[in-house]
């Protein structure tokens, strides 16, 4: 086996590496095509009753998607207006536009007074001092599809009709969700994730001290995340501001695994058939390792919710990748460059001190930690989250204050819709219209609806119907020719349609706000739908999806630590660091009120996979020399010293790496980024300190005698310069 691994190295490295170069370009290519969509409604949980509601609604009424394009200062002319609100209309994707012009228009059609007129028109078209007037943009199907696209095109018209920017604001979940895709989309987070490659790789310069063997680790890495990327699009097909996580994943887990390798290279490097044997050595921790971190992501797609089903399988395949990538190259980039070994360093004897003074101290390395975890991890059922759109948006953006000028000076863009249903009846049509107009004015008192809208927004008011019979009639005939025009009509009049608008300071609360208008609306047939309350029921869901997806991961995990490891004892104690950087972190955003949005939970898995694969290269060093010698202490410091500094320079690269994408102005992915090195730190802590302090405090057993080939094998993992400070001779002196 070794021989054959060796003689294959040594006959095609060269032409394995070129392969991977000469296939980058086109992997490059691929993944740079897959397309972006952060729409909210994919956030949304496919079989709720609330959404199906929604679909259901959208099939009666059409796409609930507008944009409101305000013009400031009365943009001189209402005339003006009207004739812009003409050419948006002419956008591609755009169903419909309506402005003030038009609104009076119907209205006076349909014999409503002047001065209700001007009532009605104040928070729909017109800013109570009419400095403000804005044209209210309705997407068809395809421009729903194609909202980006839509949004440009508006902007264009602007710019043509020669408006200056600082004279209009653009609003509505089209504009948030291209924004969105805007600054979460590749092209703009390249940058940072550039500069996240480049301190890795200045890291990486500075612990392997070879430069040709930094840059093709950093290329393996790029190599594999392209990869990554490309599978994707392949089975995905997009790319969402949760998937832009991917590949820092990718990155951390390639460069640990190769990180790993080197180190296992280095302990063998002076023996026959050292390439080899240092990947049968690195092979089966890095396997279990993949595995039970696969394990741990795939759980996410039992999530009903779409994009954290992509992100768990799209991650699952990242591990997979990463580990073929790592394993298979890395053995051709040491026989291609020849790898000196990493030497007797400062920094290698000063971390072998630091490992030598943990266990000399075990027991307070056992207790701080836990004091520390303990104390920050009793906060973590406090947690929150929050899945709000526009907090992904820088504070200076533009939208985001484009948002704030509608919302302020017009109305809010949050909505509840009540659709309320005749079927079976036979009121005429005025009593339906009293009824709509009794339902409304309820929803109307509710302290958190700022307006309301409906087919009765268009009509006289009771007091203000022509007492004539033909007057009557002739308004009826008028709205019954205009009813295919009209967005709250839908089935030939079977539904009516009520749009409340709700105050921004509701959105934490529209669960308790539907069910109080359910309350009070029981008497009538309504249904109570819309976008926001479906946001809310999916942040709500994604929070509860992925703690019962992280525990159920967790128990998988820990029982194939168990089997992997033959110990029921070592497979519990070894998945309590695995929680600490879990407990740490998120414990410390409890405690500071700071809530998490999705890329923020989706860490946690992140960090799971990053603490099991450093427990497992520890345990199957420690396990190895503990049923050698029967000595906890000793086997712990032996495993601590082989593979600690292997830990360390991988966490720490990658953590150093992704504090670049802290920089970022699109907040998720700065938030992950800050979050994510948080992490790393705390699993060093979790895989350094508290789990080898921990076991070394487990109870010695008699030596089993091994046979001869278990044993030279130990002395083969043992030469090098780990050999000369570590025989087994000297344990003893260090550690009791």
């Amino acid at each position: 086996m070794l021989g054959t691994i060796e003689n294959f190295y040594q006959r095609h490295s060269r032409h394995l590496l070129a392969a991977l170069i000469f296939s980058l370009p086109f992997l490059v290519y691929e993944a740079a095509r897959i397309p972006t969509n952060n729409d909210v409604e994919t956030w949304l949980p496919a079989q709720s009753e609330l959404k199906q509601r929604y679909d259901r609604f959208r099939e009666d009424f059409g796409s609930e998607e507008m944009i409101v394009v305000g013009l400031k200062n009365g943009a001189d002319e209402e005339r003006l207006v009207s004739a812009l609100a003409d050419r948006l209309e002419q956008v591609p994707g755009v169903r419909q536009t309506w402005d003030s012009t038009r609104f009076r228009q119907m209205m006076e059609e349909l014999q409503v007074p002047e001065a209700t007129i001007q009532e009605r028109l104040v928070g729909m078209t017109e800013s109570a001092d009419g400095e403000f007037l804005a044209i209210l943009v309705l997407l068809s199907q395809e421009g729903t599809a194609a909202r980006e696209n839509v949004v440009s095109g508006i902007r264009q018209e602007l710019e043509y009709c020669q408006i200056p920017q600082n004279q209009y604001a653009l609003a509505g979940g089209p504009v948030i969700v291209a924004e969105l895709d805007r600054l979460g989309g590749q092209k703009n987070n390249r940058k940072f994730f550039m500069m996240t490659l480049l301190l890795g790789f200045l890291m990486l310069l500075g612990i392997v001290r070879d430069w040709r063997i930094s840059c093709a680790m950093m290329l393996l890495t790029v190599w594999a995340i392209q990869a990554t990327t490309t599978g994707v699009k392949w089975f995905a097909g997009e790319m969402n501001f949760i998937l832009g996580a991917l590949p820092v994943m990718v990155m951390v887990f390639t460069l640990a695994i190769a990180i790993h390798y080197l180190h296992y290279y280095d302990a063998v490097r002076r023996k026959p058939y050292a390439v080899g044997r240092g990947l049968l050595s690195a092979l089966r921790p890095c396997l279990f390792a993949t595995l039970t971190t696969t394990i741990g992501l795939a759980s996410l797609g039992l999530s009903d919710i779409m994009p954290v089903r992509q992100f768990g399988y799209a991650a699952s395949l990242g591990c997979i990748v990463a580990m073929l990538t790592a394993l298979t190259a890395m053995p051709a980039i040491v026989v291609a460059f020849g790898f000196n070994g990493f030497g007797e360093t400062r920094l290698l004897e000063y971390q072998r001190s630091i490992f030598r003074g943990i266990l000399r101290h075990r027991v307070v390395s056992v207790v701080v930690p836990l004091i520390v975890v303990t104390a920050t991890g009793i906060a973590v059922p406090e947690l929150r989250s929050r899945l709000e759109p526009l907090d992904f948006l820088p504070a200076a953006n533009q939208v985001l204050t484009d948002v704030k000028e509608v919302q302020n000076r017009l109305t809010t863009l949050d909505s509840i819709e009540i659709v309320i249903d005749f079927d079976g009846e036979e009121d005429h049509f005025l009593n339906r219209l009293d009824r709509v107009r009794t339902i409304e004015a309820i929803v109307a008192k509710h302290p958190w609806v700022r307006r309301t809208s409906s087919p009765a927004s268009f009509f006289p008011t009771v007091d203000e119907m022509p007492e004539s019979t033909h007057e009557i009639g002739s308004l009826l005939k008028t709205a019954k020719s205009r009813a295919g025009e009209s967005d709250y009509l839908a089935c030939g009049q079977r539904f009516w349609r009520i749009s409340a608008r709700i105050e921004p300071e509701a959105r934490e609360h529209q669960a308790e706000m539907v069910e109080e208008l359910r309350n009070q609306l029981a008497g009538y047939s309504v249904v109570l739908t819309g976008l926001s309350p479906l946001v809310k029921q999916a942040q709500n869901q994604i929070f509860e999806g992925f703690w019962s997806s992280f525990g159920t991961a967790f128990i998988i995990i820990t029982a194939v630590m168990m089997l992997a490891l033959r110990s029921v004892t070592t497979g519990l104690f070894a998945m309590i660091p695995n929680l600490t950087p879990l407990l740490m972190v998120f414990g410390l955003l409890a405690w500071f009120g700071i809530p998490i949005d999705i890329g923020m939970m989706m860490t946690g898995s992140i960090a799971l996979g990053i603490a099991v694969d450093g427990t497992f290269h520890y345990l199957v060093h420690y396990e190895k020399e503990f049923r050698s010698d029967g000595n906890s202490a000793r086997a712990s410091e032996y495993a601590l010293v082989h593979t600690g500094p292997a830990i360390a320079e991988a966490a720490v690269i990658a953590a150093v790496g992704m504090l670049a994408l802290g920089f970022s102005q699109f907040a998720p992915t700065s938030r992950f980024g800050l979050l994510m090195s948080g992490l790393l730190v705390a699993a060093l802590i979790g895989d350094l300190v508290l789990l080898p302090a921990m076991l070394a405090l487990r109870p010695s057993r008699r030596r089993v005698a091994e046979p001869e080939s278990a044993v030279e094998e130990t002395e083969l993992q043992l030469k090098g310069p780990h050999k000369r400070t570590f025989a087994p001779s000297s344990h003893s002196a260090a550690v009791q």
